[in-house]
């Protein structure tokens, strides 16, 4: 990646993005009279957010409190726990009240929301800013929206990568592989590292649903997810699909180089066989990062997901957002804050940019030292380029977890070895469909 470029929020790349933003009519300036709702915003917002470790939600109250003395504008933190959240602000919204002003939001959960009339739609203030959106990654800040509307405002990209761990490879030797590496790589490397008498497994895929790790093994191996509408799974029909999704559950099931229950069990709790160093090769989301320190620095390498038998290489990318409530009555005072948050003094000053986040959706912030220099030594540069040139993120659904949860059963039986694959496939996307019959056509793209 190239490093920081002009952009209103501290950075700006020339792309798609931008072109898209226009495309909706999100061009021009500041008008006189919203210089006016500017000054006369509440000077006090709300923000809630699924509680996180205090040191993670430490971080952000110090961001929002320097936010305070640079905008004027305090922001109190209202943590909640996961579970629940979500009906919890539903149900808030259909008695007619809301106790925030803005939330934390998930991919599974904004289309539901934007279409119930929950949260605003962000786009305007982006035209009337003159915000270049291009800074963000194209798949990143496209995958919060829905039916030309902006319902989520990326706070930290979740971009899919590969974490190793140099000692384990030196300790078996095998060669690290490079940035060009495949899936027949793969499968040679974990089943030379894979030793589960040593408590000690070959690779993990975290997150290994069709919506997330699982789509990249279709994809890669040139396979079809959904249609372009996003109401038909192709799936189960595309042999390209099938297969890389054979290779997924080989690797559990034929080749076994994936963690045992006796190797999950003995997992510290808050941790994961990576960090533990009970696995060599993790496949996953970039989140927190909290690797690194764990692991050594010096014995990490990141790469992107291998590529299949064509040549594709692709990633997941998408993460968290923030998104301003309908109901509250700051709405301008929370777009003011989270602006601020993504500006240079927002991201570059303040603790949550190396604490509280997973990874910067703006490109220009993932450039700055501040952030980059931590993945030195690794082929990190060759992962962000897959995110930038050919990031996925096609299941983001009104159907939200339903969907989901009909998607990845039948699949979650298959790797687990009850079931065939090409037999769950099957199941996985008739059930999936049956639900698009569903659709109410207003739900359409």
């Amino acid at each position: 990646m190239n490093v920081s470029r002009r952009a209103v929020l501290g950075g700006g790349a020339a792309g798609s993005a931008g072109a898209l933003l226009a495309a909706c009519g999100a061009g021009g300036g500041a008008s006189s009279g919203a210089e006016a709702t500017k000054a006369a915003a509440p000077k006090q917002v709300t923000y809630v957010k699924t509680a996180s470790a205090d040191v993670y939600d430490k971080a952000w109250q110090d961001m929002f409190d320097i936010g305070a003395q640079a905008t004027g504008i305090k922001t109190t933190i209202v943590r909640e726990p996961s579970a629940n959240f979500w009906d919890k602000r539903q149900q808030e919204y259909a008695a007619g009240s809301a106790n925030a002003d803005f939330t934390y939001n998930q991919l599974n959960w904004f289309i539901v929301g934007g279409l119930k009339g929950m949260f605003v739609d962000h786009l305007p203030y982006f035209k009337r800013d003159k915000i270049d959106t291009s800074q963000y990654l194209k798949t990143e800040f496209e995958s919060w929206m829905w039916k030309g509307k902006l319902w989520g405002i990326s706070f930290q990209s979740g971009g899919e990568g590969v974490l190793l761990n140099r000692q384990l490879f030196q300790e078996k030797g095998v060669p690290m592989p490079g940035p060009n590496w495949t899936y027949d790589d793969l499968i040679q490397m974990t089943q030379r590292l894979n030793d589960p008498a040593k408590n000690m497994a070959g690779v993990e895929i975290g997150q290994n649903g069709i919506q997330y790790m699982a789509g990249t093994f279709m994809r890669n191996f040139g396979g079809k997810v959904l249609n372009d509408a996003r109401n038909k799974a192709l799936y189960a029909d595309d042999a390209n699909s099938v297969r890389g999704t054979e290779l997924n559950v080989d690797l559990h099931q034929k080749y076994k180089v994936t963690p045992t229950p006796q190797i999950q069990a003995l997992v510290p709790n808050g941790s994961s066989t990576f960090r533990a160093k009970m696995v060599a090769i993790s496949i996953n989301y970039m989140g927190y990062v909290a690797s690194v320190p764990d692991v050594g620095a010096g014995n990490i390498e990141i790469l992107p997901p291998p590529k299949g038998p064509t040549g594709l290489q692709v990633a997941r990318v998408a993460g968290n957002s923030w998104s301003i409530l309908s109901l509250s009555k700051a709405q301008e005072s929370a777009w003011q804050i989270i602006k601020w948050a993504q500006s240079k003094d927002g991201v570059l000053k303040t603790p949550y940019f190396k604490t509280g986040i997973g990874w910067p959706p703006m490109i220009w912030a993932a450039d700055a030292p501040e952030w980059i220099d931590q993945f030195k030594g690794t082929n990190i540069a060759s992962l962000r380029k897959v995110w930038q040139t050919a990031g996925h993120n096609q299941v983001v659904l009104p159907e939200g977890d339903m969907a989901i949860t009909m998607m990845n059963g039948p699949l979650n039986d298959a790797l687990a070895g009850k079931t065939g694959t090409k037999e769950a496939l099957v199941q996985s996307a008739a059930a999936v469909n049956a639900l698009f019959a569903q659709r109410p056509k207003e739900w359409e793209m």
